[in-house]
């Protein structure tokens, strides 16, 4: 999915460490969804997810996720991801993300699905009025 800058408002900074490395020199695969999962986390804190978890036990359980590997990541690396909502559906909405180096090339590209939870009654509902509204502000 490619999404333009503006369209992934929300980004963090990422200093590669020596040991997500694996045995053939580059980051491993699993890292790149663990830098999603820490970008995505600043995003639901944004919209207010974490908040209506915590408060009304309503928020998102992770439905897909997906990651086009584009170019091996090396340490030291100093990196930047971004993300934001590219789609909003009646009770789930899709992130993209993008990993970028300092010069800004591309080096990887993902997605995910996350699902609006009621986690009491155990079953997705739809996206609150106000976490609606502020994934729109955002994007």
């Amino acid at each position: 999915m490619n999404a333009a800058d503006s369209d992934l408002p929300i980004g963090l900074d990422i200093t590669v460490a020596w040991g997500e490395q694996d045995l053939f020199g580059h980051v491993n695969n699993v890292v790149y969804f663990r830098w999603m999962e820490s970008v995505r986390m600043h995003f639901l804190d944004r919209i207010g997810a974490l908040r209506s978890h915590a408060e009304q036990g309503i928020g998102v359980i992770l439905a897909s996720t997906t990651c086009d590997f584009k170019r091996p990541v090396h340490w030291p690396a100093a990196l930047h991801i971004r993300t934001g909502a590219v789609h909003v559906g009646t009770t789930s909405f899709t992130l993209a993300y993008r990993l970028t180096d300092a010069d800004g090339t591309v080096l990887a590209e993902g997605t995910s699905v996350q699902v609006m939870y009621d986690y009491t009654k155990g079953r997705k509902v739809p996206i609150p009025g106000p976490i609606r509204t502020a994934i729109a502000t955002l994007t």
